[in-house]
């Protein structure tokens, strides 16, 4: 069997499975007695037994197996949860990963068979006195279902319309004293690969007769065309039950039910008494139901599968053709503008319906594209225990906001940078049982991680109530590693001495683990979270705690941004970051420490000449007022001074590559509705 083309779908619902498992196996170290956890963590590894077995691999298979037969005895009562039991399945779910990395990588799940944990499982087992009679249980509710008379599903294969050919074939088998069978399949409700699993059932009955008919066509169950459940006309020389038993044998299948199929006057006979139920019943005439025909919302079954899984490069396709049609929008407003057919009604209105519909489509592939950060941080409190443990500290992860979301590129890359952050608190932020009680907090540190949407931005928190950052040992560090002299150090806030962390190989650990002190981590944060148009920011407190702000835009490839004009060149400045636009005297800025300020307000805020930066020569007089762009960074201000305002316009962010990557301050390029190219200035580099 050729299993290649459900790979993909595989891999995603296998760390789905995973990802599951985690979170209840944490849920069951807190409470092992919940039944609910118990089972859920029971059908996900029978689940994940079942597709790794689907797919051929073998050692993923037995492991699964052997932790299911935990399972199993935790459910029957058997076997009592203890901390020893779940290390051994933390483990388990670590080698389940690494066998999903490899077959991901190469599509074989490779050598390890995990001997060492499989003994583990079974000497769990052999705690309660003997092997665990897992089949069994997976078997009991198999045998409780009648094999042959539920009356809908009988309805169901009753009703499937055979053309002459099949008549005559299913009539000469009966006179050949064969049996005719319909069955009906119905998979589990939670199962992603439902074509694999129907492939599945058919080979199973293939192996004990012959399928003479499929309800939804076989084409159509291939194809995944089919809600929860199909049926079949089988010829078999075999008894029913061993027809039903060969279909039910394969995983995910949730029931199976079949009978004799009625022939020529059994069917008509049975058709008479369908129709005068049915003129009985108090719903609607048979007629009606006929009409109906296979309309599932009609019969108040609720619908499923609404959702479909498709690949992040298909919507970057997507993506960018939204962004060359809103450039082409762009080049006809402007052409429009020029030739002054702005002043034709219907080509006026025709353009603001086009700007409105871009808009829309716009907005339409970004709600595509975001996915809530969830998917991230679902694995970090597993990683907060096992810090725990390594650590020796008492520490419990508080997380809110999973919901919020983000593009789909970011979230892919901002787990490293999150990771890093929480590591940081959980070994230098959290300080020791001894220190917190002499401190008198309470023994269990706390870290806490909040994701929220402000305007523009998605904000995500990582806090601790832990020590603080220590200034005068970041100072003393820096000046010993020759970072900063000592005259530089007097003259600097906390804040700064604090920003130096973030330098490439800065570390203040005491000693080298393999949790922290090799001096990366912050550096790589940061230039992450900068990659993606970010920024991070620290508060301290020494002695009460630290909070690391992480601000990142919701989009990247499309923006509203302010057209201006420095020198007789244009930019582009996001209008997320803009606060106001004012107009300056010359006379109203200051110097300060040999810079220019102006006090907008009672704020004193720095002048950013844009024509000193870009090193060109500004377009006006010296005794014209300046417009001053206000921009904000976090918490800090800056005006920027520009010749002159072009507007505002919704951009496409073009990456400029490798071509440009020492100028900071420039974020990328946009295509102009004339077709002049335009540079996007990045203020919080400016800042």
């Amino acid at each position: 069997m050729d299993v290649s083309q459900y790979l993909e779908i595989f891999l995603d619902e296998t760390k789905e499975h995973l990802q599951n498992l985690n979170t209840q196996i944490m849920e069951l170290e807190a409470d092992g007695e919940n039944m609910n956890t118990i089972n859920e963590i029971f059908r996900a590894a029978h689940s994940l037994k079942g597709m790794a077995g689907t797919m051929g691999y073998k050692r993923m298979q037995t492991l699964t197996h052997d932790m299911e037969n935990v399972f199993s005895e935790v459910r029957n009562g058997a076997i009592k949860v203890n901390a020893d039991m779940i290390d051994v399945l933390f483990s388990c779910l670590d080698a389940l990963d690494e066998y999903t990395n490899n077959i991901q990588a190469s599509a074989d799940e490779g050598t390890n068979d995990n001997s060492d944990l499989i003994k583990k499982l079974n000497d769990i087992l052999a705690t309660k006195g003997g092997a665990a009679p897992a089949p069994k249980q997976e078997e009991a509710p198999k045998k409780e279902a009648s094999p042959a008379t539920d009356s809908g599903a009988t309805e169901k294969w009753n009703k499937i319309k055979l053309d002459s050919s099949q008549t005559t074939v299913l009539n000469e088998a009966k006179n050949k004293g064969m049996n005719v069978y319909g069955l009906n399949v119905v998979v589990q409700e939670t199962c992603l690969l439902k074509a694999a699993r129907a492939f599945l059932v058919f080979k199973a009955i293939e192996d004990n007769g012959e399928i003479i008919v499929s309800e939804p066509s076989a084409q159509d169950v291939e194809d995944e065309k089919f809600d929860r459940d199909f049926s079949l006309i089988v010829v078999s020389e075999k008894p029913l039950d061993a027809v039903i038993k060969a279909a039910k044998n394969v995983s995910e299948i949730e029931n199976v039910t079949g009978g004799e199929l009625l022939m020529k006057s059994e069917e008509a006979a049975s058709e008479k008494a369908a129709e005068k139920a049915a003129e009985k019943s108090e719903n609607k005439p048979a007629e009606d139901k006929k009409a109906a025909g296979g309309d599932k919302k009609a019969a108040g079954k609720p619908v499923v599968n609404r959702t479909v899984r498709v690949d992040i490069e298909k919507l970057d396709v997507l993506m960018n053709l939204v962004s060359e049609l809103i450039i082409a929008k762009n080049s006809l407003v402007s052409a429009t503008e020029q030739e002054n057919l702005r002043q034709n009604s219907g080509v006026n209105q025709n353009l603001e319906y086009l700007e409105s519909v871009t808009t829309n489509l716009h907005e339409s592939v970004m709600k595509v594209r975001m996915v809530p950060i969830e998917s991230v941080v679902n694995k970090f409190p597993r990683m907060i225990r096992d810090l725990s443990k390594k650590l020796d500290k008492k520490m419990e992860l508080y997380m809110s906001g999973e919901e919020t979301e983000l593009d789909r590129t970011v979230v892919d890359e901002i787990g490293d940078p999150l990771m890093h952050l929480l590591r940081n608190s959980a070994d230098h932020g959290l300080e020791s049982a001894e220190v917190r009680a002499e401190r008198g907090k309470p023994e269990v540190g706390s870290i806490f991680l909040d994701a929220y949407q402000d305007g523009n931005n998605v904000i995500i928190e990582v806090r601790d109530d832990g020590n603080g950052i220590n200034v005068e040992a970041v100072k003393n560090k820096a000046i010993e590693r020759g970072v900063i002299t000592s005259e530089q150090a007097e003259n600097m806030t906390d804040k700064d001495i604090i920003n130096l962390l973030f330098l490439p190989s800065f570390s203040t650990a005491k000693q080298v683990t393999d949790v922290s002190g090799r001096g990366v981590g912050l550096d790589v944060v940061k230039s992450k979270i900068e990659s993606l148009s970010g920024e991070v920011e620290v508060k301290s407190v020494l002695g009460v705690g630290s909070t690391w702000t992480i601000r990142l835009p919701l989009t990247l490839a499309i923006i509203q941004a302010l057209m201006v004009n420095v020198g007789g060149e244009k930019y582009a400045i996001s209008l997320g970051n803009i606060q106001t636009i004012e107009d300056i005297s010359p006379d109203d800025v200051k110097r300060v420490e040999n810079k220019e300020v102006i006090n907008l307000r009672g704020n004193v805020l720095p002048l950013i000449r844009l024509t000193d930066i870009l090193e060109i020569e500004s377009k006006k007089s010296p005794t014209d007022n300046l417009v001053v762009v206000v921009v904000k960074k976090g918490d800090k201000m800056a005006g920027f001074v520009i010749d002159e305002l072009l507007g505002q316009q919704e951009i496409v962010i073009k990456s400029l590559g490798k071509y440009i990557k020492q100028v900071k301050f420039i974020s990328g390029a946009t295509i102009l509705g004339d077709g002049e190219v335009a540079l996007i200035l990045d203020a919080n580099a400016l800042i």
